[in-house]
């Protein structure tokens, strides 16, 4: 009887697994990263290659629907606050105080580092607002204990990276790490996650590390609030509102 029960889950486990595709793990990972509505504040440490560091606070709000919105505002320290980056559809804006106006982030500027960070706008937009499902095709290249392996190639030829390496945990589908890789295939990034918890009712990462392996920096981010039910002005998603730095 042992046995049979034995052979029983085995057989469960290869059918689970063999349903399993790149897709689907992708588009069960952005559900459960995103939700209708986040209010996020994170403390964010950037650390050089010399090991100097600095600190810096931020505040978001995002909203899923027929058009995904995001916003993110600097809090501190006082020479970068009241900056702030709206994300509305394809579009993207960049407000700093110091000009006191707006402006508009082209498409190919989305590559870049945003603030002096090492992630740049288009890693803003996926980990904080679309995910990655809507901008890559994903295959599966490897089933272990705890993880899938996924290999994430870009949907058009706008992305800044030639593919992902994405390790997604099977108990929470959240990602565990994700490596970028240039256009020329060299390594390029990589994003570790850390200090699980639960909010809500919803599995979330406590921290996440980016570090620039070619440059030698980092990036981490500590989440010190994080609201997936928040009660969100929609006006919070415009130029006007991003003007006022605050």
């Amino acid at each position: 009887m042992k046995r049979l029960f034995v052979f029983g889950l085995l057989l469960l486990l290869a059918s689970s697994n063999a349903g399993a595709s790149g897709d689907g793990i992708l588009a069960r990972l952005d559900e459960t990263m995103q939700s209708s509505s986040r209010e996020v504040v994170q403390q964010m440490t950037l650390i050089n290659a010399k090991g100097q560091e600095r600190t810096r606070q931020i505040q978001m709000w995002s909203s899923r629907g027929e058009t995904d919105r995001m916003l993110v505002r600097f809090l501190a320290p006082a020479d970068v606050a009241g900056t702030g980056l709206l994300s509305v559809g394809d579009d993207m804006w960049l407000y700093l105080p110091a000009l006191g106006r707006v402006r508009r982030i082209a498409g190919h500027a989305k590559k870049g580092s945003f603030m002096g960070t090492d992630l740049s706008y288009e890693d803003m937009e996926e980990l904080g607002r679309t995910g990655f499902a809507a901008g890559y095709r994903s295959e599966l290249i490897r089933t272990e204990k705890e993880s899938y392996l996924l290999r994430l190639t870009p949907r058009g030829q706008d992305r800044g990276y030639r593919h992902l390496e994405m390790q997604v945990c099977r108990e929470r589908f959240l990602p565990l790490r994700i490596e970028y890789y240039a256009p020329d295939g060299s390594l390029a990034k990589v994003l570790t996650t850390m200090a699980f918890t639960e909010v809500q009712g919803r599995p979330t990462a406590g921290k996440l590390v980016m570090e620039d392996v070619v440059k030698g920096s980092k990036t981490i981010l500590e989440q010190l609030k994080v609201d997936f039910e928040p009660d969100i002005d929609d006006d919070i998603f415009s130029t006007r509102y991003l003007e006022r730095g605050r």
